[in-house]
């Protein structure tokens, strides 16, 4: 016994149907992944920036605030997705309010670049500050 005609057009039909929305569902797909290896690294660098401005703060002085901050970027995991992280600007201020302002860079590696979105390609670089309070100064006489 023979299938109709009427069958293999429907069949035909939904195989176009399923093909198109795969060429519309899959670069959306992807979209939703570089993106939120953006956000990832973004949370990442705030929270590197925290710790770098934390450690600076906990010291007596500018000298040993910039080596705290450095040892905290030397001991940084990278991934394959955040890497290069750097201390770009440190302001350890101890007069008046007497706090720490520290910035930070990582480079985020987009997993799958879309070639004609700018936010999307290969790889950027985000920076983040944080701002602390000096915890660690003497007391004026």
């Amino acid at each position: 016994m023979r299938k109709p005609r009427h069958s293999k057009r429907i069949r035909g039909a939904s195989l176009v149907e399923v093909t198109a929305g795969l060429f519309l569902l899959l670069p959306l797909f992807l979209c939703i992944i570089d993106l939120s290896a953006i956000v990832l690294g973004q949370i990442t660098n705030d929270s590197l920036a925290k710790r770098v401005a934390r450690a600076a703060a906990h010291q007596n002085n500018a000298g040993a605030a910039s080596a705290a901050a450095t040892a905290v970027i030397t001991a940084t995991a990278v991934n394959g997705i955040v890497s290069s992280p750097a201390l770009v600007n440190m302001n350890f201020n101890d007069v008046s309010p007497g706090n720490v302002i520290c910035e930070t860079k990582v480079l985020i590696t987009i997993p799958a670049p879309v070639p004609f979105v700018p936010l999307l390609q290969r790889s950027r670089e985000m920076r983040a500050r944080a701002t602390e309070p000096i915890v660690m100064l003497p007391a004026l006489p």
